[in-house]
Order: structure tokens, then sequence, then C-alpha cells
């Protein structure tokens, strides 16, 4: 069970800054602070720790927290967590991704498969789109 006090363990021991909220002078406001780790190689990374921190983390949201926003796996984690290790490597994205409206419009409209699209890079799947915009009606 992941609760938000071990998130907030991991983000004070791996180098996270916290922003500051700049809503209302300052004042606290809304459930969550919000923390900010800029990593060397120019990526910036930002995630959110509830005020309950005794609240549990369900693991569908832990699972999107880690991969989304930490970049780390949960082995990482916990091992930040523990005092481990003093910070962890992001890992970096093994391929980029295909924007959601690109994906829809290219199966929807000109009816391409899942799999013909996985197989695509961002800069291909544009120009099909692009010529398939282009074509003479």
């Amino acid at each position: 069970m992941t609760i938000f006090a071990d998130l907030r363990r991991y983000v004070e021991h791996d180098g996270w800054a916290e922003e500051p909220n700049l809503v209302r002078g300052g004042a606290r406001t809304g459930d969550h602070r919000r923390y900010r780790k800029d990593c060397a190689d120019g990526t910036v990374l930002r995630t959110k720790v509830s005020h309950s921190l005794r609240d549990e983390i369900g693991i569908d949201l832990f699972r999107h927290i880690l991969r989304g926003q930490l970049c780390v796996t949960e082995e990482q984690f916990w091992a930040v967590v523990r005092g481990d290790t003093a910070s962890s490597q992001p890992r970096r994205p093994q391929a980029p991704t295909l924007p959601g409206w690109l994906v829809e419009r290219l199966i929807d409209n000109l009816g391409l498969g899942e799999d013909e699209i996985r197989t695509m890079t961002p800069g291909e799947a544009l120009a099909v789109w692009d010529r398939y915009r282009a074509r003479p009606r």
C-alpha cells in the first residue's frame, strides 16, 4: 500500500523543489503541494502530493505517477523512499509517441490499423495525415 507520505518522502529525498503557491498571495489553497525537478538533460518533471499524507494512492494512480510524472520504476521509487539511494535518474522515453488526436484520425479517417500506426514515427504519421488533408476532394 502506497500513501501520499511515501510520495512526499520520495520528492524530498530525490531533490525536488516545492513550487511556491502564487494564488491568493501565497496562502495555502487547494489540497496538494506541487513539486518540480529540473533534470540535467533539460527535462522538467512535475508532480503534486496531497496534504492528506495518510491517504492511500490507488494502484492505477500510483503507476501513472511513476511512469508519467516521476519517470522511475517502482523499484527505484522504493529505493529512494527507503534512503538506499540519494537520487534517481529519470529514464528516457523509449520512443516518441504520437498524439492521441493523430492516432484517432489515422484510424477513423484513413482506416489504418493500430499495428501499422505503431510502426510510424511522429513525423511519418503527420506526413500521412497531411497528404490525406491535401488530397483533391
